[in-house]
């Protein structure tokens, strides 16, 4: 009790500075070309008297290059869906598929699914949008010689033309999660990647109801309004419409950098602040702060290779090193909800019956000292890294956690990394994972395509791109459950979760409400999936 009540006394600490700090709305400190700067100067002053001319949002995390089949990502592809659309999306208010590039769809047999598509619809570049474009665009990006990490994360698939508008979609096996899948798959320019594919990486040419303009890399990303926009003449179809002329996305990587920013009527929406900012954002006259559930778990992924993870026991004391409750609590603002798997209740698969690992100390102790006596080296470095502004207060939950691992006996060091340096410790499988190395990250997984199997392949599977872990017997279940449906197919998967849960392959820390600060002439309501879409904002 005394060491959860100390806990707590640090983290009030912690809290009460930032909520002072973000009582004075400070403009933001941060350096720029001088041209930039100046040019930003001017728009956030033509704001006033131009409504409806630009929306500015602040992103905590830039993206590593600008290829389309990064539009799935709502972080590490800041507005990447206002150029590039897909062929279906989810309403996440009712779970159902809705057309957008496709009208319609149909199972032809169990490894092929049919659309039909949009007509009318022209890429960014003036070329026209059709079933050889979109099959151009998905083979591409699901090619194993490119090795998108797409592929890894979905699984294969193959497009083909049937006749101009209509689109063939087939996976090796039965695979009855497919039109989730492809609702990750963004469409971009056949003609792009045929006359200069180098551009590919540092150009987004979609369909979307905004064009690509300039990446000012460590500064923002700008969009305009497409004038050719199909959703301009059905905006119900669309599911929004161009209220603005221009969208800029901004970097800034502290939350309470954002906030400011909207308190000084620099930006009109700041993703991803806390509780507490919340509370400063509604007593402000001029701002206001919309929250909402999210598919985002915050969890602990263990190379569970190295010669102290690889023991059950080291794992367990780990998790069991960590109060969960006041890191949710006191330093998520109450923004979290504890976990004990990394999907929650909108998953298929989602295990009812799974508790999260409690915090026991004391036990966490005895199992150092057993695993020790065994020759475990208990003491190995362990290195604890997350990507910079990943979700809100990460750096506290960080320093929370050492602490906490550094309490029951663990030795650790932490490290932050840009989303480059991340993706290069990150996207390892443990094959390749030399056993020295003994990292721990504490990330953010989001399941929006709301199935287990999915994270499964992510980062638990033998073979999956994220994984670091293996075990051979969970493998066989998540086989068998992969072309199965239904009742049977929950089943089996919320088995599947049994066995790595009880294995403890991933710690857990908690599901996430997430949160934005807005600009009191913004009208945006964050969905399930907290993708920031403009063509889903209006003005007040």
């Amino acid at each position: 009790m005394f060491q959860r009540m100390t806990w707590r006394c640090v983290v009030f600490v912690m809290i009460l500075a930032v909520a002072l700090a973000g009582c004075q709305a400070q403009p933001i400190q941060q350096a720029a070309p001088a041209d930039a700067a100046q040019s930003d100067a001017d728009a956030s002053a033509e704001m006033g008297d131009m409504a409806g001319e630009e929306v500015i949002i602040a992103v905590g995390i830039e993206p590593v290059s600008l290829d389309a089949w990064r539009s799935f990502a709502g972080t590490g592809g800041p507005g990447f869906r206002n150029a590039i659309e897909q062929l279906v999306n989810r309403d996440f208010t009712t779970g159902a598929f809705v057309p957008l590039l496709a009208t319609s769809w149909e199972w032809v047999n169990d490894t092929t699914m049919r659309f039909t598509l949009r007509q009318g619809v022209t890429f960014h570049d003036g070329s026209p949008f059709n079933a050889e474009a979109a099959a151009a665009s998905i083979n591409h990006t699901f090619d194993q010689e490119n090795a998108f990490d797409l592929l890894d994360f979905l699984g294969s698939m193959t497009a083909e033309a049937v006749d101009e508008f209509t689109l063939d979609i087939s996976t090796p096996e039965p695979d009855p999660i497919l039109l989730g899948k492809v609702e990750f798959v963004g469409i971009s320019s056949a003609q792009q990647l045929a006359e200069d594919p180098n551009s590919y990486h540092t150009n987004l040419v979609g369909t979307g109801p905004y064009k690509f303009v300039e990446w000012r890399q460590g500064e923002s990303i700008h969009y305009e309004a497409n004038p050719d926009w199909w959703g301009l003449d059905d905006p119900d179809a669309a599911r929004g419409s161009q209220t603005f002329q221009k969208a800029t996305y901004r970097f800034l990587q502290e939350d309470q950098v954002r906030v400011s920013a909207v308190q000084a009527g620099e930006i009109d929406l700041a993703q991803f602040v806390t509780p507490e900012q919340c509370q400063i954002l509604e007593a402000d006259a001029d701002s206001i702060c919309v929250s909402a559930p999210s598919v985002e778990t915050i969890f602990i992924r263990m190379d569970t290779n190295s010669p102290l993870l690889s023991d059950r026991r080291a794992r367990l004391a780990f998790q069991l090193a960590i109060d969960k409750e006041a890191i949710a609590e006191s330093i998520l603002g109450g923004a979290a909800t504890v976990a004990g798997q990394i999907v929650n209740s909108s998953a298929t698969g989602h295990n009812p019956s799974l508790e999260p690992y409690p915090y026991a100390p004391e036990q966490a102790r005895a199992l150092l000292s057993e695993a020790a006596a065994d020759g475990v080296p208990v003491d190995m470095e362990i290195t604890l890294g997350a990507r910079h502004a990943v979700f809100p207060r990460v750096d506290e939950v960080m320093q929370a956690v050492a602490s906490m691992l550094t309490d029951v006996g663990f030795n650790v060091t932490t490290t932050f990394y840009d989303p480059e340096g991340f993706g290069k410790v990150m996207l390892l499988n443990i094959k390749d994972v030399p056993v020295e190395r003994n990292f721990v990250a504490i990330h953010l997984h989001g399941n929006e395509i709301m199935d287990y199997a999915t994270s499964y392949r992510f980062y638990y599977s033998c073979e999956g791109i994220l994984s670091v872990y293996c075990n051979e017997e969970a493998d066989a279940v998540w086989e068998k459950a992969l072309p199965l449906t239904g009742e049977e197919r929950e089943k089996t998967l919320q088995e599947l979760n049994q066995i790595v849960y009880d294995d403890v392959g991933v710690g857990y820390i908690g599901h996430l409400d997430l949160s934005y600060g807005l600009s009191d002439r913004l009208v945006w309501t964050p969905q399930l999936d907290h993708r920031i879409l403009v063509k889903e904002m209006t003005l007040r």
